[in-house]
């Protein structure tokens, strides 16, 4: 079995709410081979849709008759045979063609991927909601949203606040996200889990701040209190809040990972499978928050696809603790074949070959490319702020 081409499929999903949250663009990659069998990965990446399909691209030119079965020897050419070799952006071009490599591989010889890696650990993956409120800060709009995401199975739940911070310590925004926290808390109830995201927007004098006004709250963790490049300053917010701190999203590699762990900068690591080169490195990178005693929760902003995609990666690392997954209560639910249902705070184990899933490839016709707008904070004295 050999590559015949790389297929790109971007499809336009606009995101609903007040236009604190990013719109996307959905990068799905099939691979095609010359015995008819297909992958699918995705590659999305918020902001860099040209980029991306460039990239993939330029690393066609390395694939084209290799055989789509030597994963581990395909990355390796990918990631080092163009001299340039790491980042998120060039790992998010790998990671979606790695992705339907492992879905070839799965079809070919008739089994899902978790089974490749061992076989399921678990039967099924408990996931929490992200997204569900909009971007919204008005109480009543929060409550209705959590009633509709609770109606829809969910038992866990992250929200952030995409309001820029001054440095080192804004009561403003910590009286805002307090009270958000509290709203949210009251209408969940203390047994359900919570989690806020930081969104890398703070220094660690802001965070601890931020934190120690949430420790009554009972968070399950404090996700990017700060920049992820910056270590130590996460080990600092490590050390002074009573709380997990979680963080990964924009890191690609191991290494990366380790020096987190190393620093007890982190206790959960939230790789992205469709930007940290792929399954396998994703999978490493388990394996390494393990030998730390460390956990597992990926990060999966995106559509149903990468989902599905991560629970093959939940299902076998013993150190899982949650999968992060999109509110979704539109079309961009159908964009598979068939749509997931959360049950109890669950999501099912796929049990078809590969992936276990198809794209609905008529529905993703009918939403094409769309203009990315990423929200832009701005401080009152028209400095830039993270969002």
């Amino acid at each position: 079995m050999r590559i015949t081409s790389i297929e790109p499929i971007v499809v336009g999903a606009p995101t609903p709410g007040t236009g604190l949250l990013s719109n996307k663009n959905y990068i799905f990659v099939k691979v095609h081979t010359d015995e008819g069998i297909t992958g699918i990965g995705e590659a999305s990446l918020g902001g860099y849709t040209r980029t991306i399909i460039s990239l993939i691209e330029d690393l066609q030119d390395l694939l084209i008759g290799e055989d789509p079965t030597r994963i581990e020897y395909l990355v390796q050419v990918m990631t080092r045979q163009k001299f340039w070799r790491g980042g998120v952006v060039k790992g998010s071009a790998i990671a979606g063609i790695e992705l339907a490599l492992w879905d070839i591989l799965g079809k070919s010889l008739n089994t899902p991927v978790y089974k490749l890696f061992g076989g399921p650990y678990r039967d099924k993956i408990r996931v929490y909601a992200n997204g569900w409120s909009g971007g919204s800060l008005d109480p009543a709009v929060i409550r209705d949203k959590l009633d509709e995401v609770i109606a829809a199975g969910y038992t866990a739940f992250k929200f952030s606040i995409a309001k820029p911070s001054w440095p080192l310590y804004d009561p403003r925004i910590v009286n805002v996200i307090a009270s958000a926290t509290q709203v949210i808390r009251e209408k969940i109830g203390p047994e359900s889990l919570l989690m806020f995201d930081g969104h890398g927007r703070y220094d660690a004098d802001s965070a601890i701040a931020i934190g120690r006004a949430l420790e009554q709250y009972n968070l399950f963790f404090f996700e990017e209190p700060v920049g992820q490049v910056d270590e130590k300053a996460m080990a600092k917010v490590a050390a002074n809040l009573k709380m997990p701190i979680a963080a990964g999203e924009r890191l690609e590699s191991r290494w990366e990972f380790r020096k987190l762990f190393e620093l007890g900068a982190i206790s959960i690591a939230q790789p992205d499978l469709a930007h940290c080169n792929g399954f396998l490195e994703a999978y490493k990178i388990s394996v390494l928050a393990d030998a730390f005693s460390g956990f597992l929760a990926p990060h999966c902003p995106m559509s149903p696809v990468l989902t599905i995609i991560s629970a093959h990666l939940d299902a076998v690392a013993p150190n899982f603790l949650i999968q992060e997954r999109l509110f979704l209560n539109d079309w961009r639910n159908d964009v598979i074949t068939e749509p997931l249902q959360v049950e109890n705070g669950y999501i099912p184990l796929p049990d078809k070959p590969g992936w276990g899933i198809e794209l609905n490839e008529e529905l993703c016709a009918k939403h094409p490319k769309i203009s990315i707008t990423i929200p832009r904070l701005f401080r009152d004295d028209g400095s830039v702020s993270d969002w």
